[in-house]
């Protein structure tokens, strides 16, 4: 499923090498995953989330926290999604947990799925490929997305940047783009607890000629937290955790409050 980043041909695997007609070569790393990001498209040596926040998000995700989110993902793409047999994309998939769990959901609804999935992040895509299996990983940037022309079914983008004229170019025609964001009380507790002042977050509105929305929707469900470690796992895998003192993170992991999410769910369709 994958293409050149050199020069857009597809790609093929022979005895561990993705290799193109133009002979591009690419090696297959030992958990199964290809960087296909070229070295001068890169702004740093690691670019992407770090070690310490993909760790944390791995653990704050595998305890199921954000489960409810991945159930109405999956949901909604059965609402929308005319046949079953599905090629799915995440575009900037992180650690690969998302991706892997909404094949998973929709398979036992008895839909046939490809699943794959880019980050720039290369630790995050090793957790990825050496995890879930069932899965495709690829280095790669959202803004250039290692995949063919209208090669995919539906594209979802959960907290990750991207170009709508990416998004468009991998989609089939009335394919389905599923856009998460913060909604305007996500997270606002957390924020109430390290920030003297906190405002909410802002809508974006997606002023877009190659996608029509079909709905918009937003899901928020309570963090039943049981410890200060499950608290500091959320925390780690945020921005907040970087910018802000060691005596507001203590306030935040002793705190009892209830923490809230709030997420804004856009559904696109390809024109």
């Amino acid at each position: 499923m994958w293409i050149c980043p050199a020069c857009g041909l597809p790609l093929s695997l022979e005895a561990g090498t993705w290799r193109c007609a133009a002979n591009h070569s690419y090696d297959r790393a030992k958990e199964g995953y290809v960087n296909l990001q070229l070295a001068q498209e890169r702004n740093s040596k690691a670019p992407g989330d770090n070690k310490e926040m993909i760790l944390a998000r791995r653990e704050f995700l595998q305890q199921g926290f954000y489960d409810p989110l991945i159930a109405r993902i999956a949901e909604l793409i059965q609402t929308h999604c005319e046949g079953h047999d599905l090629a799915l994309f995440d575009a900037g998939c992180g650690e690969g947990y998302y991706i892997d769990q909404i094949r998973s959901h929709l398979e036992n609804a008895s839909y046939q799925c490809t699943a794959a999935g880019c980050d720039i992040s290369k630790v995050a895509i090793q957790r990825a490929a050496k995890t879930h299996k069932a899965c495709q990983f690829a280095v790669a940037s959202t803004f250039k997305i290692p995949v063919g022309n209208e090669s995919t079914d539906v594209v979802i983008q959960v907290f990750a940047p991207s170009s709508e004229e990416e998004v468009a170019r991998i989609l089939k025609p009335e394919g389905l783009w599923i856009l998460v964001n913060p909604g305007p009380m996500h997270l606002q507790q957390l924020k109430e607890s390290i920030y003297a002042e906190s405002k909410p977050h802002t809508l974006n509105h997606l002023d877009t000629s190659n996608f029509v929305i079909q709905d918009r929707e937003s899901l928020a469900f309570d963090l039943d937290f049981q410890s200060p470690e499950q608290r500091l796992a959320l925390l780690k895998m945020t921005p907040y955790f970087w910018h802000t003192s060691e005596q507001n993170k203590q306030h935040f992991l002793q705190s009892d409050k209830v923490c809230q999410t709030e997420f804004d769910i856009q559904i696109l369709r390809k024109k």
